[in-house]
Parts: C-alpha cells; sequence; structure tokens
C-alpha cells in the first residue's frame, strides 16, 4: 500500500478442494424399473491469510499497525498470538498456548495498567476489556485452516409403467464447506464467543416426482414433491454486541416441504397456441436454534422463500400468407404474467427485510421469416416495483428491484 494509507484490510482466501464421486445405474426391470447410486468424498481446506488496519493509534505518526487484525498470525496454528489493540508498544505482548486469562490479565497490566484499568470502566480506544483479554486466551487455540471432510450419498430410483409416464424417488445428501472467520474469538453476550471455524452444514432431501406427457402427448407435466431437513444452516451475522465485522455460524437445524411443477400444454383443437407454466409452493422453518440468540427464532421462514411462486406464458403463432424475399412470415403474440409471495432475507432477525409480493406482466409481438425475427417487447407493463431480493446490512433497507416498464425492440439473423 502507499505510505500513509492507515485504513486497509489485505486478505487472501485460499479454498483447496478434493473429491472423488461417481454413479452407477443397473435395470431391473429393462425398461421399466432402474436404480442409480452415486457417492461423493470430500476433503475441502479454507485458510486466510494478511490483515487489517485500523486508525487509532497513528494521528501524525508512522502507522502503528494497530487496534486490527493479524489473521496470519491468528491462523498460523502455532499456539501463540501478539497482541497489538493498544497504543503503548510495551503492551504488544506475544501470549503462548496454556496461559490463562489471569496470566494474560496480569501481563497486560504490567505493561499498561491505564488502559487495563480504563477498560474495566468504557469500551473505546486506550481500553483493554476483560473480553478483549479473553479474545486473546480464545486466540490461543485457533486453527491453522478450517478443514472438513466427509462422504454424502445419492439413491435414486425410476419406474417407467408407460412410454408417457415416469415416476421416481430420490434420497439425496447435500453440504456446504465450512470457513474461518476474521473476528474468530470475539467473545459475546450470553457465553456465546464467534467460532474461528465454520463447520458445514448439511442436507438430506426426500423426493418424490413425475414426468407425465398426456392427452395424446399435448399435455407435458412435470413435478415433485419433497422434503428436506438442514443441519447446522451457515449464516452470516452483523451484530454489533459481539463484533464491528461480520462472521458466520451454524445459526440453527431446518426444514422444508414443498410443491413444484412445470407443464406445456399444445391444443390440438387450437393451432398455434401453447400454454406453459411453473408453480412452487414452499413451507419452511426454523425448527431449532443452536446459537445463544433471541436474534435467531423457532418457527421463522428461511430466507428467500416464498410461500408461493407462479409464472404463467401463452404464446400463439398463426401465418401470415405473405412472403418477403421469398420467404413465409409467422406472426406471434406472447403475454405472460410472474406472481411471488413475500419473503424475508435472512434469518437473524436484527439483520432482515421483508421483501414484498409482487406481480409483473409482459408480452411479445413479431413475425418470424426463414433467416430473419422482429419482435416488440414490454417487459413489467404495469411498472412494478417488484422486490427481487435485498438486505439490511447496517440497519440501512437496500432493495433490489426489477427494471422498471421497459419497452424495445429486437432483430435477429440467422447466417446459416
Amino acid at each position: 500500500f502507499p505510505e500513509g494509507t492507515i485504513f486497509r484490510n489485505d486478505v487472501k482466501r485460499t479454498d483447496t478442494q478434493m473429491g472423488l464421486f461417481g454413479e452407477a445405474t443397473y435395470e431391473l426391470v429393462p425398461d421399466t424399473f432402474a436404480l442409480t447410486v452415486g457417492a461423493r468424498y470430500y476433503d475441502v481446506e479454507v485458510d486466510l491469510e494478511g490483515g487489517a488496519n485500523a486508525s487509532f493509534c497513528n494521528g501524525y505518526l508512522p502507522d502503528q499497525d494497530a487496534f486490527g487484525t493479524n489473521i496470519s498470525d491468528l491462523y498460523d496454528g502455532d499456539g501463540e498470538f501478539t497482541f497489538i489493540g493498544d497504543c503503548s508498544a510495551a503492551a504488544r505482548l506475544t501470549f503462548t498456548q496454556g496461559q490463562t486469562f489471569d496470566d494474560v490479565r496480569a501481563q497486560l497490566l504490567a505493561a499498561d495498567s491505564f488502559s487495563v484499568g480504563r477498560g474495566e470502566f468504557v469500551n473505546a480506544p486506550n481500553a483493554i476489556s476483560d473480553a478483549e483479554i479473553q479474545a486473546i486466551v480464545n486466540a490461543l487455540d485457533a486453527p491453522d485452516k478450517a478443514k472438513s471432510d466427509g462422504v454424502i450419498l445419492k439413491v435414486n430410483a425410476e419406474w417407467t409403467p408407460t412410454s408417457d409416464l415416469m415416476l421416481y424417488a430420490t434420497y439425496s445428501e447435500g453440504f456446504r464447506p465450512g470457513l474461518l472467520n476474521r473476528p474468530g474469538g470475539a467473545p459475546g453476550p450470553s457465553g456465546y464467543t464467534v467460532p474461528f471455524e465454520l463447520q458445514t452444514d448439511e442436507v438430506q432431501n426426500y423426493e418424490l416426482g413425475w414426468k407425465t406427457d398426456l392427452f395424446d402427448n399435448s399435455l407435458r407435466f412435470n413435478g415433485s414433491i419433497f422434503y428436506v431437513e438442514v443441519e447446522g444452516l451457515q449464516t452470516t451475522i452483523f451484530d454489533p454486541s459481539i463484533s464491528n465485522l461480520f462472521f458466520s455460524d451454524n445459526a440453527a437445524d431446518a426444514e422444508l416441504m414443498g410443491l413444484e411443477g412445470n407443464f406445456t400444454w399444445a391444443p390440438y383443437s387450437v393451432d398455434g397456441l401453447t400454454v406453459a407454466g411453473g408453480f412452487s409452493f414452499l413451507d419452511t422453518e426454523v425448527t431449532e436454534v443452536l446459537i445463544p440468540t433471541d436474534d435467531v427464532q423457532v418457527g421463522s421462514e428461511l430466507a428467500f422463500a416464498p410461500s408461493f411462486q407462479g409464472n404463467l406464458r401463452a404464446r400463439y403463432e398463426w401465418d401470415l400468407d405473405q412472403e418477403v424475399a421469398g420467404s413465409a412470415l409467422t406472426a406471434h403474440i406472447m403475454p405472460q404474467v410472474v406472481f411471488s409471495d413475500e419473503s424475508f432475507t435472512d434469518i437473524i432477525q436484527i439483520n432482515r427485510m421483508k421483501l414484498d409480493g409482487y406481480t409483473t406482466v409482459g408480452a411479445t409481438l413479431g413475425v418470424t421469416a426463414d433467416q430473419w425475427s422482429a419482435e416488440l417487447f414490454v417487459n413489467n407493463l404495469t411498472n412494478e416495483h417488484a422486490e427481487i431480493s435485498g438486505n439490511f446490512v447496517f440497519d440501512r433497507e437496500r432493495v433490489v428491484a426489477t427494471r422498471p416498464r421497459t419497452i424495445g425492440a429486437r432483430f435477429g439473423y440467422s447466417f446459416n
């Protein structure tokens, strides 16, 4: 960094992943019943290096590199940690694994009694609090990497009684790798401590589904019902009462139940008409809270999980009985509607906001020839302020919305 740069983050994250996976399918009854079994072995390591620096203790002096976080020191796994949270160079002591809270406090008190004394009454620069001392003790046991390994399984059975119907049942498992927290070891209220190493969260999925062609192949209807259990759900937390940095934890167990499907219908009675759509019903909830906080509540919905979503589209095509440069013209019109219920952006009560439900409407009108096409379109016809994402970081609502009403034209040409 250039000389004089005080506020800075210089953090390098390295992920090392090794996996072995495969699956096999065996037809127990040829062309009728098949069984698929799969497995994946994984070995994942996540490492952090670098540091962060703040402005405390600097003034007009050369950078003191104090009150930041020496991540390379914290996550080197050597059982030592050097304290840099004090303006006095004498208090920047190195502590070793096995030292107790009283040992660390006594050494800091001898080096800078003023800062330790202030820490009993205020939480400010030049005040070494008991929480900071406990964080030093915790840091002595910090790992060098976040490590996880295991095996996940998949079993799928397919039954095809006729050429127009397939039924299936699936059990599958999944995970997300763990990670390291920059403020790992920071103590919070109710005996909570920010974990150094976040564990994987694990998913068990149970699913029954179908794929069908009905009414002499004029209607295709696919869908599934499912039940999902999530253990150790990872979530990111911003809580200044614990740390002024974001951190993550395995905050809760949860479950999901749902029904989803999609269809395409091309009725023989109306030549050129195709109707298509999709839907999903979700029922999600936190079933158990794993951290000592009221900011995660049993029974609350999971993030970005509307109870209902759906879309419907109709496309009608017809011949214009006209030619351009020897190419017959086909016209089409296609209205569509999309609907979503309300949802929430997080399971952490202090970090979440509600996204309102919405309905958007659009349409296209165009002509197609052998090698070219032209189309007029309108998206978000009603100019709906549809909230599709957002967050409540730093107590400010930030919404990601769909584009406003957009009207335009598209042209295409095929050189084949």
